[in-house]
């Protein structure tokens, strides 16, 4: 008779070596090169939009744009003000959405829904940047 002893390391051991731990390392590598490889994407326009994607907030796991327009121009629909039927509406005046596209500087690459947009295009390199950094391979 043959005795075999595993001694296997938790499956949050595991993990957490391999930086797979929620909010772990592999996961902020994922989140930074997304927001990295959407910055050809996000809308540049004249004015205040300018400069949204470099207002953008990355955490472990998200990546958030703290600009006024960017609902708006995410969307790709013009907003106008409810009394004024102006885009740049009174101080304080709600705006809705019309259904007219916005037009983008810098388009087709740069416009709405650009995370999106962006996986369509570069998610195969993601995929396996973010395997090699997990210590593995795409497959």
């Amino acid at each position: 008779m043959i005795n075999v002893v595993s001694n296997l390391d938790s499956v949050e051991k595991l993990l957490k070596k391999r930086g797979l731990e929620p909010n772990g390392r592999v996961q902020k590598i994922f989140t930074i090169q997304c927001a990295k490889e959407m910055d050809a994407y996000v809308p540049m326009s004249a004015g205040a939009s300018a400069h949204m994607k470099n207002q953008r907030i990355i955490k472990s796991d998200s990546v958030t744009f703290n600009h006024p327009g960017a609902r708006f121009l995410y969307h790709g629909k013009l907003m106008i003000g409810i009394l004024s039927r102006r885009s740049f509406a009174q101080k304080g005046e709600r705006k809705v959405v019309i259904d007219r596209d916005l037009t983008y500087h810098g388009a087709p690459k740069r416009g709405p829904y650009w995370d999106k947009r962006m996986w369509a295009d570069k998610k195969d390199k993601i995929i396996n940047d973010t395997a090699i950094a997990a210590g593995g391979h795409a497959g």
